[in-house]
């Protein structure tokens, strides 16, 4: 280390630290003076304070280099001083690093088995199931959602997030190191804490707790862990979040508007009407590894399977057996198709197949029609596949109206029976699709035998199917010799569908006195009537004509409220009627500008008017500001490309790249010229 000094001012307490010239000759004496060398024996060397060592303890430096005992007098000016002062002693450790055990310092890290956070109140957090743990549920082996028991806690009297263990990595694949690799990376960006506390609690003595996962009709997660459901290499059934919203809603003081004042919403259909079509599109295209759910890769002329029932236990109370529900891509039409798997049976007899040409033939918006059925092995046993039309994001009228969350939601027990959920409106626009359905069907010599709530789809508002229809008829194949007994069950049981629906609960056909009971208290006496004439036994006269025949009046209000719907929708659709103009402007941008030749003229597209179409793409997409940076303007381009559609006299100044020459012309001069040069590359000679 080569000698350095420190220059001072006159008069100044500091002292220049001079290191010797070799280790053999005594260090240079300092500037003679008694007071600092009297206490230079109990000032701290600066060495020590600044580098933590010094390289010339024991070798001439004159310093005190003991730390552990006062260097200063008690009344001397070091005392005094403030407690941040440069010239404080550094802290040292009474232990040092060297005389810690090799056992200690090579030990594992230690990890908690459970993240406890201590309170005023000693709350505790449970403990995270670890991968592949029994404590550990997916989604979509259940009926029912399940979580994790992983917990984010925020603490806001400190303003951070306390440490807590890595989110679990999820539906992980056999020896997949990539997808390790993935979560590490989402852990390592979760440390960042890129989500806010907004999301928390406001009580300040109160800690939040936050699902690590999200459900399945939620994108989005309020963990402050990045999720690994959004990377493609994972096998979680749930995609990455689409931005539905692109604008708020409307203000409440921008809502009272002039005639000829209109606001943004007015040019595009409702924000709830567009985010459903675009949920059951994303539906539609949602697709699974086949090799992660031991699927085929093909089934028969379908392709693309992906499991749409997602209980793992089946229940055979209906069918007899397991079955199983995928969606499809047929490699004939291209078109979406709902399979469902009968597993385990073996058909005996082929005669049963003739009897889906039957169910072929029946086209009604009450039904879920069906195109086809086939025998396969291709799941390992002897399975039988029904082929349905597919109608994305519907649901059984068992999870509507009678699954543990929608009892929820109407804040009722489980058990049901304790208030009027379902309005009798709905329940007559039920009774009154179901007869239509029921009677199309017995009309055709046939028994739909599927009036169960669990079999019944809700395809859209208050719009019902029946589904499943044909499969008893090929599980339990007679030749139809008991035809008319089915049709009779078939009536007893739209009875007791509305009953439960009524009473909303699905046992409340066991105590019938009590039910009828509670809907002549609560429902019209013609609702009442017609449940009881469904009831009834089954006699020669009973069919569901006599049914048609009591809700008439019911059925007019059902096609008044129908054409009303299909006005809003018929308005709806007319808001995006003109919404590719700006694209078909655009095209023919594409077609004009920067063409390399046209009828033998290399420079067609850089003269005559083409030149002004050429300056006025760039005056839209090329301009930059002050500073020489692009201008990256939605709002700008769709402005003047608006403005250039309707034509309108506004003028502009448009110059050149060069900047010698500039243009003033009107966008209906630019509109001209645009259309001028596309009706010369359309002309045919």
């Amino acid at each position: 280390m080569s000698s350095f000094s420190i220059p001072t001012p006159s008069g100044s307490s500091a002292i220049p630290i001079v290191a010797p010239t070799s280790e053999k000759e005594p260090p240079k004496s300092p500037p003679s003076s008694k007071n600092l060398t009297a206490n230079s024996k109990t000032r701290t060397c600066r060495n020590l304070i600044i580098h933590g060592y010094c390289k010339y303890e024991g070798k001439g430096c004159e310093f005190n280099h003991d730390l552990g005992k006062s260097t200063s007098p008690p009344n001397s000016p070091e005392t005094n001083k403030s407690k941040l002062s440069v010239n404080s002693p550094v802290f040292k450790p009474s232990v040092l690093l060297s005389s810690i055990p090799p056992e200690v310092v090579n030990a594992p890290p230690f990890v908690p088995k459970s993240t406890q956070v201590n309170t005023p109140e000693e709350i505790s957090v449970t403990p995270t199931s670890t991968t592949g743990s029994p404590q550990q549920k997916h989604y979509y082996d259940s009926g029912e959602q399940e979580y994790d028991n992983e917990m984010t806690l925020y603490e806001q009297t400190l303003g951070f997030y306390p440490p807590v263990p890595p989110p679990t990595p999820f539906l992980l694949s056999p020896g997949g190191v990539a997808n390790h690799g993935l979560n590490a990376l989402a852990n390592s960006f979760a440390s960042l804490g890129l989500n806010n506390a907004t999301n928390f609690a406001s009580n300040e003595n109160s800690l939040s707790e936050v699902p690590s996962h999200m459900n399945n009709t939620s994108y989005f997660t309020t963990s402050h862990h990045l999720d690994p459901f959004l990377y493609q290499s994972q096998q979680a059934l749930l995609p990455q979040p689409l931005q539905y919203h692109l604008y708020t809603s409307p203000l409440p003081h921008v809502s009272n508007l002039h005639p000829h004042q209109k606001t943004i919403h007015a040019f595009f259909m409702l924000d709830h009407l567009r985010e459903e079509l675009q949920r059951k599109n994303e539906s539609t295209l949602k697709t699974v590894n086949a090799k992660d759910f031991n699927l085929p890769e093909e089934l028969h002329v379908y392709h693309s399977l992906y499991p749409l029932d997602q209980r793992q236990e089946k229940s055979i109370k209906i069918f007899g057996y397991p079955s199983w529900v995928y969606k499809s891509v047929c490699s004939v039409d291209g078109r979406v198709y709902c399979l469902r798997r009968i597993e385990g049976f073996r058909l005996t007899n082929e005669i049963a197949m003739s009897t889906i040409e039957n169910w072929r033939r029946i086209r009604h918006a009450n039904i879920v029609s069906i195109r086809e059925a086939f025998t396969t092995k291709a799941f390992g046993d002897h399975s039988l596949v029904f082929v349905y039309d597919y109608h994305p994001l519907s649901q059984t009228l068992f999870d509507k109206h009678f699954s543990s969350s929608s009892l929820q939601a109407n804040n009722l027990p489980q058990s049901g029976g304790t208030g009027v959920v379902v309005p009798e409106t709905v329940l007559w626009s039920y009774i009154t699709q179901l007869a239509s359905a029921i009677k199309t069907i017995h009309s055709s010599g046939l028994a739909a035998r599927m009036i169960e709530p669990t079999k019944i789809l809700s395809t859209n508002k208050n719009r019902i199917r029946i589904n499943c229809c044909g499969i008893m008829d090929m599980l339990t194949f007679d030749g139809g010799k008991n035809i008319h007994h089915f049709q009779q069950e078939d009536l007893i049981h739209f009875g007791q569908l509305i009953i439960s629906l009524a009473c909303n609960s699905l046992s409340s056909v066991l105590n019938l006195p009590k039910s009828i009971d509670y809907i002549s208290r609560h429902y019209s006496p013609d609702f009442k009537n017609v449940i009881l004439y469904l009831l009834n036994k089954p006699t020669p006269t009973k069919s569901v004509d006599k049914v048609i025949a009591m809700i008439g009046p019911r059925i007019l209000h059902e096609i008044n409220s129908v054409h009303h719907y299909n006005d809003f929708l018929e308005s709806e659709l007319s808001q995006e009627l003109e919404n590719g103009r700006l694209v078909r402007l655009l095209c023919k941008f594409g077609f004009i500008n920067e063409r390399p030749e046209f009828d033998m003229d290399p420079s067609w597209s850089e003269t005559g008017d083409r030149y002004l179409i050429k300056l006025f793409r760039d005056y839209v997409f090329h301009q930059v500001d002050e500073n020489g940076y692009p201008v990256v303007d939605m709002a700008h381009v769709l402005m003047c490309l608006n403005k250039l559609d309707a034509g309108v006299d506004e003028r502009i100044m448009l110059v050149s790249r060069d900047e010698q020459s500039c243009l003033i012309v009107s966008y209906k001069e630019i509109k001209n010229c645009i259309d001028s040069a596309f009706r010369d590359l359309s002309r045919r000679k």
